[in-house]
């Protein structure tokens, strides 16, 4: 394993900030209104039409246990299709969860490029590393290698850059 100098990530982060200053409206606008334009009403519609699928997999699940107890099933075809809709309702459980936290998730992203929008608007281009901006803007740091980095910003997009 070697290491990479603390310095170098920051001069990569001043010139990934300097080119963030200098192609906001390039980069930073067209990702404010396409975040904007996605189409909420898309996820709710599909959010209600996971919750029909849950009812209906539940009324199966209770159709099959009223099968067994009258003795029409095997218990080995009862338990393979237990379990199949079991996953079934996990499996749908699962995809409304994530389009309940898409859901939140893109209100905080677009705030998140508004404040780097409203930062770039007013910087001017920077010379030396800022605490307090890498603070603000940036989530965390990935290392692709010696020679290049990612800045995952807060607002969810990953920028590379090469030291």
């Amino acid at each position: 394993m070697q290491f990479i100098r603390d310095e170098d990530i920051k001069t990569a982060f001043v010139t990934m900030i300097n080119k963030l200053i200098f192609g906001r409206k390039l980069i930073l606008q067209p990702l404010l209104d396409a975040l904007r334009g996605m189409s909420n009403s898309d996820n709710l519609s599909r959010i209600q039409e996971l919750e029909k699928q849950i009812e209906k997999n539940a009324e199966q699940r209770e159709l099959l246990v009223k099968l067994m107890a009258k003795g029409y099933l095997e218990p080995a075809l009862f338990n393979r299709e237990n379990n199949e809709l079991k996953m079934e309702a996990d499996n749908y459980m699962g995809q409304k969860e994530a389009l309940i936290h898409a859901l939140n998730g893109e209100l905080s992203k677009v705030q998140e490029v508004s404040n780097l929008i409203k930062f770039t608007n007013k910087a001017e281009m920077i010379n030396t590393f800022n605490e307090q901006i890498f603070n603000d803007h940036i989530e965390k740091i990935i290392v692709y290698s010696r020679v290049e980095i990612g800045f995952v910003l807060k607002c969810g997009i990953t920028l590379r850059e090469r030291m």
